[in-house]
């Protein structure tokens, strides 16, 4: 089986733990404990995990992860049950996932190749339940020209009704609005750099000033990340999602910091990773097998380089714990999925933002991880 056909089926398992992962209770888990699933692409299953904030261990839950195939959902105690049969993306080669904020669509990039432009979709699910249901498969290049192909990754605004795209063969990305139905209308295209193939929005995006929370004391200017695997670097965009200074008439427009962007990166920047409590960025750069961290500025939307921390062979992917307790006794942790050496790599995320790697040592996973999900 090839890597596109194997990738297909690591989406496909990924999807509906994003869809229904918000069941699980906030107190399902022990006490500053996370659950954490990964998908294999060498055996195409998903295995469940918890990990401790406040030492980094990481247990399996039941025997080796209880792996499970494709189209699932989770259980309260973090348990994986088949779901029934598979869902088609009514594409080729769904690479990347978004939901949006209320839990209604799942949008999927189908990046097709770069032989056919046209092979590019956007498909999207209305989640009912435990199903998912088909609405639209609408294509990314588009008659005018002014669309792209390729899509590679998908973000949702945290507000409004939005959809960006990143396109990687178009090295582009794609503004989009959706309706009640999840029908999508496309309003904009934005150049970024070379293969953009991940996006994330600031960790504050979203939040009004005057609804600020503890950890986000004022309104950010709305910041998408796009990373860029083709020229080593992360362009950053400032959203009109919502009024702010810089946005009077919200309609999800996407502007280029006017300095500091783009920002230098590792070889092959990927995932994009949001420390929800406090100014750090991630970024998974699978070219150098390394995480690469960063200070963000709410202020500026600048990302100022940090460190670097190794993960094992072949680094593919990544994610990020929320800090339950938010105490010094408890630590947000970063996991790299190593798809060369089939193990997971544990970085403690420090006060000042560095990545320090964990004494431990790698984590081994049967079956090639790939994607992984943190909660």
């Amino acid at each position: 089986m090839g890597i596109k056909s194997r990738w297909v089926l690591v989406a496909l398992a990924v999807a509906p733990i994003i869809v229904w992962n918000s069941c699980i209770g906030s107190n399902s888990a022990p006490s500053n404990t996370s659950f954490m699933w990964v998908a294999t692409q060498g055996d195409q299953k998903v295995r469940s995990y918890t990990i401790r904030q406040t030492n980094g261990t990481i247990a399996a839950i039941g025997s080796d992860g209880s792996p499970v195939a494709t189209d699932v959902q989770v259980n309260s105690n973090g348990t994986l049950a088949a779901a029934g049969s598979g869902v088609n993306t009514n594409g080729e080669n769904p690479v990347a996932l978004a939901i949006d904020p209320a839990g209604k669509f799942l949008f999927v990039a189908n990046q097709g190749t770069s032989g056919d432009v046209t092979s590019g979709t956007i498909a999207v699910f209305a989640v009912s339940g435990t199903n998912l249901n088909l609405v639209s498969t609408f294509p990314t290049e588009l008659l005018s020209d002014v669309g792209g192909s390729g899509p590679s990754a998908v973000a949702v605004s945290p507000v409004g009704s939005y959809l960006y795209v990143a396109n990687q063969f178009s090295n582009n990305v794609e503004e989009f609005t959706f309706d009640a139905t999840g029908a999508l209308t496309f309003k904009n295209s934005y150049t970024a750099g070379i293969n953009p193939n991940g996006l994330a929005f600031s960790r504050c995006a979203g939040v009004a000033s005057n609804t600020a929370t503890a950890t986000c004391t004022v309104a950010d200017d709305n910041n998408l990340f796009v990373s860029n695997s083709g020229s080593n670097n992360i362009s950053i965009f400032s959203a009109c999602i919502q009024i702010t200074a810089t946005c009077g008439a919200p309609d999800g427009r996407l502007a280029e910091i006017p300095s500091g962007s783009p920002v230098a990166a590792g070889v092959g920047p990927s995932t994009i990773l949001i420390n929800r409590g406090a100014n750090f960025v991630y970024v998974v750069d699978r070219g150098s097998s390394q995480v690469s961290g960063y200070q963000y500025s709410p202020a500026t939307g600048i990302l100022s380089s940090l460190s670097t921390a190794s993960g094992g062979a072949s680094v593919f992917s990544g994610g990020i714990t929320a800090n339950l307790a938010n105490n010094t006794t408890t630590f947000n942790w970063v996991v790299v999925t190593n798809n060369g050496s089939s193990s997971l790599s544990l970085l403690q995320v420090q006060s000042t933002g560095k990545l320090i790697t964990s004494t431990s040592g790698q984590f081994a996973v049967q079956g090639q991880p790939s994607a992984i999900l943190l909660r």
